[in-house]
Protein backbone atom coordinates (compact mmCIF):
# COMPACT_ATOMS: atom_id res chain seq x y z
CA UNK A 1 0.00 0.00 0.00
CA UNK A 2 2.63 2.61 1.02
CA UNK A 3 4.21 1.13 -2.74
CA UNK A 4 1.06 2.67 -4.52
CA UNK A 5 1.02 6.06 -2.46
CA UNK A 6 4.06 7.16 -3.37
CA UNK A 7 3.69 6.05 -7.12
CA UNK A 8 0.34 8.18 -6.64
CA UNK A 9 2.82 11.16 -4.84
CA UNK A 10 5.47 10.79 -7.62
CA UNK A 11 2.65 10.97 -10.15
CA UNK A 12 0.76 14.07 -8.85
CA UNK A 13 4.15 16.16 -8.39
CA UNK A 14 5.21 15.33 -11.91
CA UNK A 15 1.66 16.28 -13.05
CA UNK A 16 1.82 20.03 -10.87
CA UNK A 17 5.52 20.39 -12.43
CA UNK A 18 4.76 20.23 -16.11
CA UNK A 19 1.68 22.41 -15.23
CA UNK A 20 3.80 24.92 -13.67
CA UNK A 21 6.38 25.13 -16.31
CA UNK A 22 2.83 25.14 -19.20
CA UNK A 23 1.89 28.11 -17.07
CA UNK A 24 5.20 29.70 -16.68
CA UNK A 25 6.33 29.58 -20.68
CA UNK A 26 2.82 31.20 -21.78
CA UNK A 27 3.34 33.86 -18.68
CA UNK A 28 6.65 34.39 -19.60
CA UNK A 29 5.72 34.74 -23.39
CA UNK A 30 2.62 36.64 -23.01
CA UNK A 31 1.78 35.94 -26.44
CA UNK A 32 -2.33 35.42 -27.67
CA UNK A 33 -2.36 33.10 -30.71
CA UNK A 34 -4.64 34.65 -33.15
CA UNK A 35 -7.84 31.71 -34.44
CA UNK A 36 -10.23 32.31 -37.10
CA UNK A 37 -13.50 31.37 -36.74
CA UNK A 38 -17.18 32.21 -36.94
CA UNK A 39 -16.81 35.67 -35.28
CA UNK A 40 -13.99 36.64 -37.62
CA UNK A 41 -9.92 36.72 -36.43
CA UNK A 42 -9.74 36.12 -32.34
CA UNK A 43 -8.81 38.21 -30.66
CA UNK A 44 -8.57 41.15 -32.85
CA UNK A 45 -5.18 42.32 -31.39
CA UNK A 46 -2.26 40.27 -29.37
CA UNK A 47 -0.53 41.96 -26.39
CA UNK A 48 3.28 41.20 -26.07
CA UNK A 49 4.94 41.96 -22.48
CA UNK A 50 8.43 42.70 -23.27
CA UNK A 51 9.62 43.45 -19.54
CA UNK A 52 10.11 47.21 -19.07
CA UNK A 53 11.52 47.86 -22.09
CA UNK A 54 10.95 51.78 -23.03
CA UNK A 55 8.23 52.72 -25.94
CA UNK A 56 10.98 54.55 -27.94
CA UNK A 57 13.65 51.21 -28.19
CA UNK A 58 10.57 48.85 -29.01
CA UNK A 59 9.30 51.32 -31.67
CA UNK A 60 13.09 51.81 -33.43
CA UNK A 61 13.40 48.02 -33.10
CA UNK A 62 10.20 47.41 -34.76
CA UNK A 63 10.87 50.05 -37.56
CA UNK A 64 14.99 48.19 -38.30
CA UNK A 65 12.97 45.38 -38.30
CA UNK A 66 10.75 46.30 -40.93
CA UNK A 67 13.33 47.94 -42.81
CA UNK A 68 15.62 44.33 -42.59
CA UNK A 69 12.45 42.16 -43.07
CA UNK A 70 11.82 44.22 -46.38
CA UNK A 71 15.09 43.44 -48.29
CA UNK A 72 13.97 39.39 -47.88
CA UNK A 73 10.11 39.83 -48.31
CA UNK A 74 7.33 42.06 -49.68
CA UNK A 75 7.37 43.96 -46.18
CA UNK A 76 6.50 48.16 -46.59
CA UNK A 77 6.03 50.87 -43.74
CA UNK A 78 2.72 52.77 -44.35
CA UNK A 79 2.66 55.27 -41.56
CA UNK A 80 3.62 55.62 -38.03
CA UNK A 81 3.71 58.21 -35.51
CA UNK A 82 7.55 58.51 -33.70
CA UNK A 83 6.87 56.11 -30.70
CA UNK A 84 3.33 55.46 -30.68
CA UNK A 85 2.53 53.09 -33.56
CA UNK A 86 3.34 51.79 -36.73
CA UNK A 87 1.55 50.50 -39.55
CA UNK A 88 2.73 48.51 -42.26
CA UNK A 89 1.73 46.36 -45.09
CA UNK A 90 3.43 43.19 -46.40
CA UNK A 91 2.36 40.29 -48.68
CA UNK A 92 2.58 36.66 -48.13
CA UNK A 93 2.72 34.49 -51.33
CA UNK A 94 1.12 31.42 -51.70
CA UNK A 95 0.06 31.85 -48.45
CA UNK A 96 -3.39 29.62 -48.86
CA UNK A 97 -4.11 26.63 -51.14
CA UNK A 98 -7.76 26.27 -52.94
CA UNK A 99 -8.26 23.45 -54.14
CA UNK A 100 -5.72 23.12 -56.93
CA UNK A 101 -4.43 26.73 -57.08
CA UNK A 102 -3.17 29.37 -54.23
CA UNK A 103 -4.14 32.74 -52.78
CA UNK A 104 -1.23 35.35 -52.24
CA UNK A 105 -2.28 37.07 -49.09
CA UNK A 106 -1.96 41.03 -48.51
CA UNK A 107 -2.06 42.15 -44.84
CA UNK A 108 -2.25 45.24 -43.09
CA UNK A 109 -0.68 45.62 -39.64
CA UNK A 110 -0.25 48.34 -36.91
CA UNK A 111 2.01 47.86 -33.80
CA UNK A 112 1.30 50.67 -30.67
CA UNK A 113 3.67 51.02 -28.46
CA UNK A 114 3.43 50.81 -24.33
CA UNK A 115 6.58 50.96 -22.04
CA UNK A 116 7.42 47.24 -21.93
CA UNK A 117 4.18 46.51 -24.07
CA UNK A 118 3.49 45.87 -27.94
CA UNK A 119 0.09 45.73 -29.58
CA UNK A 120 0.21 43.68 -33.14
CA UNK A 121 -2.96 44.41 -34.59
CA UNK A 122 -4.26 43.16 -37.44
CA UNK A 123 -6.06 45.57 -39.74
CA UNK A 124 -6.70 44.25 -43.26
CA UNK A 125 -6.54 41.02 -44.59
CA UNK A 126 -7.04 40.77 -48.87
CA UNK A 127 -6.15 37.64 -51.08
CA UNK A 128 -5.76 37.57 -54.71
CA UNK A 129 -5.49 33.91 -56.89
CA UNK A 130 -1.76 33.53 -57.99
CA UNK A 131 -2.24 34.00 -62.02
CA UNK A 132 -0.70 35.44 -64.82
CA UNK A 133 -4.14 37.32 -65.06
CA UNK A 134 -4.76 40.25 -62.57
CA UNK A 135 -8.00 39.46 -60.93
CA UNK A 136 -7.34 42.20 -58.06
CA UNK A 137 -7.26 41.88 -54.24
CA UNK A 138 -10.28 40.95 -52.59
CA UNK A 139 -10.65 41.47 -48.44
CA UNK A 140 -11.25 39.28 -46.13
CA UNK A 141 -13.29 40.51 -43.08
CA UNK A 142 -12.05 40.21 -39.90
CA UNK A 143 -14.98 40.72 -37.64
CA UNK A 144 -17.61 38.38 -39.71
CA UNK A 145 -15.88 34.77 -40.70
CA UNK A 146 -19.65 32.62 -40.95
CA UNK A 147 -19.00 32.62 -44.88
CA UNK A 148 -15.92 29.66 -44.10
CA UNK A 149 -18.27 28.13 -41.42
CA UNK A 150 -21.71 25.91 -41.73
CA UNK A 151 -23.07 24.13 -38.38
CA UNK A 152 -20.13 25.64 -36.50
CA UNK A 153 -17.37 23.96 -38.60
CA UNK A 154 -15.46 25.41 -41.23
CA UNK A 155 -16.52 24.36 -44.61
CA UNK A 156 -14.74 21.85 -46.37
CA UNK A 157 -13.64 24.24 -49.42
CA UNK A 158 -12.68 27.14 -47.13
CA UNK A 159 -10.67 25.27 -44.63
CA UNK A 160 -7.15 26.45 -45.63
CA UNK A 161 -8.53 30.27 -44.84
CA UNK A 162 -9.46 29.53 -41.05
CA UNK A 163 -6.07 28.25 -40.63
CA UNK A 164 -3.99 29.94 -43.31
CA UNK A 165 -5.26 33.22 -42.22
CA UNK A 166 -4.51 33.22 -38.39
CA UNK A 167 -0.92 30.94 -39.18
CA UNK A 168 0.12 33.94 -41.10
CA UNK A 169 -0.58 36.05 -38.61
CA UNK A 170 1.04 34.57 -35.78
CA UNK A 171 4.18 33.54 -37.63
CA UNK A 172 4.87 37.49 -38.42
CA UNK A 173 3.84 38.06 -34.77
CA UNK A 174 6.14 35.36 -33.41
CA UNK A 175 9.05 37.12 -35.67
CA UNK A 176 8.53 40.37 -34.45
CA UNK A 177 8.50 38.95 -30.92
CA UNK A 178 11.70 37.41 -31.22
CA UNK A 179 13.23 39.96 -32.83
CA UNK A 180 12.17 42.98 -29.87
CA UNK A 181 13.58 40.30 -27.33
CA UNK A 182 17.00 39.15 -28.96
CA UNK A 183 18.44 42.68 -29.77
Amino acid sequence: MTNFLIQYDFQKMRSTIFLMMVLGTSLVYGQTEFIFNENGLDPKYAIANLDSTPATELYQKTRKWIENTSTNATLALDTEIENDFIHFTGIKDNAIKVGKGYLHMKYTVKVSFKKGLYKFEPLEILTKVNSKYDMGWKAIDLNNGSVFFKKGKAIKKTKSYVTSIPAVLNELNAKLYKYLRTR
